[in-house]
């Protein structure tokens, strides 16, 4: 059924959509986002995307109070982990490559903790800065000795001055509004200079699923393929090179697919938008696959829950969220959440104060771990460092 879109295609502006997906989130208590949106198709050119009337403004609010990438033990974007150091290493030297002159100014646009500009200043790149919106994550890359703001696609620091290239990694599927932050950064960028741009490549998400609609979260808003970033960029007047796909590891042992490439500016009158002949099929695979998946979990939780109705649980992530909505877990005797991210301990989700393992001395119900990427990393954390004999329940695996 084809309808009216309340957030315009974020690539080509038309608004007619045709709905794919109903994502929808348990969230803590004053969480600046939706509690859910529709997945939907562009009937124009094809792209994938959610159908939020949450502007940029509340995003920006989000990550400045309440990122995840502010703790450089649990988040992606310091190079701390094996995995996200790897990746980091592998980006930096595509892009040392596209920008020989090693005296061009850089600038990371949502920098995180500054990883992926240390390692170019460590290829002998001296002129590097980052922006970020948490100041946690700007005080992080100072502490590298890199130049950093508070800032964002479209908030500047004064007398930012211009840049030769000018990095947008895993940024534009968390905008609202990506043309208008392309254009933004426009004044930013020297004459000939570039922008590369990193995202989630969703024609690939079906081939890599580690837990169901973990591509549909409240962060990621865009799902662009090559063709789709063509289409914006190209209208925008920017022309690509070094274009391509790539794989690599979220966390040991759990590949995540991305497409990459510079755009530098060339206007072309002549340019014409072509529709994405494959990505909304990959996307109805994807869905398919996830909610099977989610089916599956719902079982294991109601073979737990009638032997034990109370239950701990570990983890108020993405998948969480959705549990806690889209299975039995949302009818559960829930005794308490537990996280080791120290931004989500203090807060309330579902009415109950999540608090850090330290508090499961003395606990005895059974815990329900609600991620698949570290599941076995917090059962080991359980059974070797708390020292509990809490039966553990996976949604995945063993």
């Amino acid at each position: 059924m084809i309808r009216a879109a309340a957030r315009p295609c974020p690539v080509c502006l038309h608004a007619s959509v045709s709905p794919l997906h109903i994502q929808r989130f348990l969230l803590p208590e004053n969480h600046p986002l939706a509690d859910g949106y529709e997945v939907v198709c562009c009937e124009r050119c094809g792209f994938v995307y959610a159908d939020s009337a949450v502007t940029q403004e509340d995003y920006d609010r989000f990550y400045a109070s309440l990122s995840k990438y502010e703790d450089n033990k649990t988040a992606t974007g310091g190079g701390e982990s094996p995995s996200d150091a790897q990746r980091l290493k592998v980006t930096a030297e595509c892009i040392a490559a596209a920008l020989p002159d090693k005296s061009g100014r850089i600038l990371d646009v949502g920098c995180a903790n500054g990883g992926l500009l240390l390692r170019l200043k460590q290829l002998g790149y001296p002129n590097v800065c980052g922006y970020d919106l948490p100041a946690r994550c700007v005080e992080n890359t100072r502490a590298l000795g890199i130049e950093a703001h508070v800032g964002s696609v479209t908030k500047h620091p004064a007398n930012a001055g211009q840049f030769d290239l000018i990095i947008l990694s895993h940024v534009m599927e968390h905008l609202h509004e990506p043309r208008r932050s392309i254009q933004s950064l426009e004044p930013l960028l020297r004459a000939g200079g570039q922008i590369y741009i990193e995202v989630p490549d969703a024609s690939e998400y079906v081939s890599h699923i580690a837990a169901p609609f973990q591509d549909f979260n409240t962060e990621h808003i865009n799902h662009f393929s090559l063709q789709a970033m063509a289409n914006l960029m190209g209208q925008l007047g920017f022309s690509g090179h070094g274009i391509g796909q790539k794989i690599f590891d979220s966390s040991p042992g759990m590949p995540y697919p991305a497409l990459y490439g510079f755009w530098r500016k060339t206007p072309n009158p002549g340019f014409a938008i072509q529709r994405d002949p494959t990505l909304v099929n990959r996307i109805r695979d994807y869905i398919t696959r996830s909610r099977a998946m989610m089916d599956d979990m719902d079982g294991r939780l109601k073979k737990a829950l009638a032997k034990s109705p109370e239950v701990i649980v570990w983890g108020t992530g993405q998948l969480a969220m959705k549990l806690l909505v889209e299975t039995c877990l949302a009818r559960a005797k829930i005794v308490m959440f537990i996280d080791g991210n120290p931004i989500n301990v203090g807060k309330k989700l579902n009415g109950i104060e999540i608090q850090s393992p330290s508090h499961l001395a003395g606990k005895t119900q059974p815990i329900v771990i609600t991620t698949t990427l570290h599941q076995q990393a917090i059962a080991n954390r359980i059974r070797n460092e708390l020292k509990l004999p809490n039966e553990i329940i996976f949604l995945a695996g063993a």
